[in-house]
């Protein structure tokens, strides 16, 4: 079992952490990052997070060490769903458990504190290691969007992949 998971809301003492991650290429592209990323970028990223109504946005905390990040944008309360998006930019927290943890504890958020009925995602296709993890948390792909993602310079498809809440608060088989 994995060392405690938490989430904590994203603050600008996260910042440079998270500029660390986005400077690291396997990060980025893996992110689908459009500009070169800087602190002051990061700073009015983290700002705007905090005070939009259509953004949740929080540190992914193990064994005390800011690891990640996970979100919750484009929030929608009429239709009551939103789109989540996760990274682990430590690469020690990879292959413990602590990304499927936390896309547990925002799940549980998104569907119970924000009573959201629908949480979706895009993953490009060769990611399948997070493709799979989705899919063992219950989302269930519903298409493929070709040729959406550039990787590298290159385009690939990506997936389209959600989860509704009775489908997340359904207890495992």
């Amino acid at each position: 079992m994995t060392a405690a998971v938490e989430l904590q809301e994203i603050g600008p003492e996260h910042a440079e952490q998270m500029l660390r991650w986005m400077l690291d290429p396997d990060v980025a592209d893996n992110v689908g990052l459009r500009s070169q990323p800087t602190l002051e970028r990061t700073l009015e990223w983290i700002a705007k997070a905090q005070t939009r109504g259509t953004t949740r946005a929080w540190a992914i905390v193990h064994a005390g060490e800011h690891v990640g990040n996970v979100v919750l944008d484009c929030l929608d309360s009429h239709l009551q769903s939103a789109r989540l998006s996760i990274y682990l930019g430590e690469a020690t927290a990879r292959g413990q458990g602590v990304a499927s943890t936390a896309l547990r504890l925002a799940l549980g958020r998104g569907f119970n504190g924000l009573e959201l009925h629908r949480i979706w995602l895009t993953v490009h296709e060769r990611n399948t290691r997070a493709a799979l993890l989705y899919a063992r948390l219950g989302f269930r792909l519903e298409g493929i969007l070709r040729d959406e993602f550039l990787l590298r310079g290159k385009r690939v498809n990506a997936l389209m992949m959600s989860i509704l809440r009775p489908d997340f608060l359904r207890p495992a088989p």
